[in-house]
């Protein structure tokens, strides 16, 4: 006993001197309750590795999810959609390089305009196309107007004998006509349209020079046939060129025959969907 009550101060003083050591289940609760608390914090998320992310997708994948698709196709932005019922609004400008342009006297004789300077008449006009129908290839119904003219024009009033005698001529054509038609669009920049029809034509004719002096206006009829190339421009807009070949004939009336013209006009065309 005495040797133990003089071993007590001893004792005490080791037990202050070294402090007591946590166990190991006490360092990891601490550990899960930090971790459990910064998840709650707002503001944070918790990131995940590469690692994980694969396995997520590979189990998705192992149990079937389908794969995320576009719901369907979005086509380019300067691709042109032309769907059936739309229309499609076509402007011109051009000059008419008629291969003929006579008019048949009652007389002995015909008035020639394609010597002169009568079978370059400038040509402004317009209209549509409407779609019926078509994927790769569109086709449907047009319809256009035009405007031609020229004021006192050159012409000769050949006599039956082979006599020529230049007139100066006033002349005005209003033109109707319209068809089938067929488009295609040829990769996302152009397309390539065909059409022909019927075509109805009014004429006025006002002839003077050298005593011959005649006028006379009258409706008529033919038919045409024409076709273009179109580029789309970034706002939608096309712009082209293209060619019409007609072959029609009026009854101008009174003293004069019948005009009859006939060849090409070359176009300036700029069109815009509806």
């Amino acid at each position: 006993m005495a040797r133990l009550s003089a071993l007590l101060p001893f004792l005490l003083l080791a037990s202050c001197a070294s402090p007591a050591r946590p166990a190991p289940l006490d360092i990891v609760a601490s550990d899960l309750v930090r971790e459990r608390d910064l998840a709650r914090e707002p503001g944070l998320v918790k990131e995940e590795s590469p690692v994980t992310e694969s396995l997520t997708e590979s189990q998705s994948q192992t149990r079937g999810a389908p794969p995320m698709q576009e719901p369907f196709p979005i086509p380019p932005r300067n691709a042109m959609v032309w769907r059936p019922g739309q229309s499609l609004a076509q402007g011109f400008l051009g000059v008419s390089y008629f291969q003929d342009v006579s008019i048949d006297l009652d007389g002995p004789g015909r008035i020639d305009g394609d010597e002169g300077d009568l079978d370059e008449l400038p040509v402004i006009g317009g209209g549509g196309q409407w779609k019926l129908g078509g994927d790769r290839i569109d086709f449907g119904i047009e319809g256009l107007l035009s405007f031609s003219g020229r004021a006192d024009a050159a012409a000769f009033v050949v006599g039956g004998g082979g006599a020529a005698v230049a007139v100066n001529v006033d002349l005005l054509i209003f033109e109707l006509y319209g068809g089938p038609f067929a488009s295609m669009f040829l990769g996302e920049k152009a397309r390539v349209y065909g059409a022909a029809g019927p075509l109805l034509q009014w004429a006025n004719y006002n002839q003077s020079g050298n005593g011959f002096g005649e006028d006379g206006s009258g409706f008529g009829a033919g038919y045409y046939a024409r076709t273009g190339i179109e580029f789309v421009l970034p706002s939608r807009t096309l712009i082209g060129f293209g060619a019409r070949w007609s072959d029609s004939s009026v009854d101008l009336g009174g003293n004069l025959g019948d005009l009859e013209i006939d060849g090409l006009q070359v176009l300036f065309t700029v069109s815009r969907g509806l």
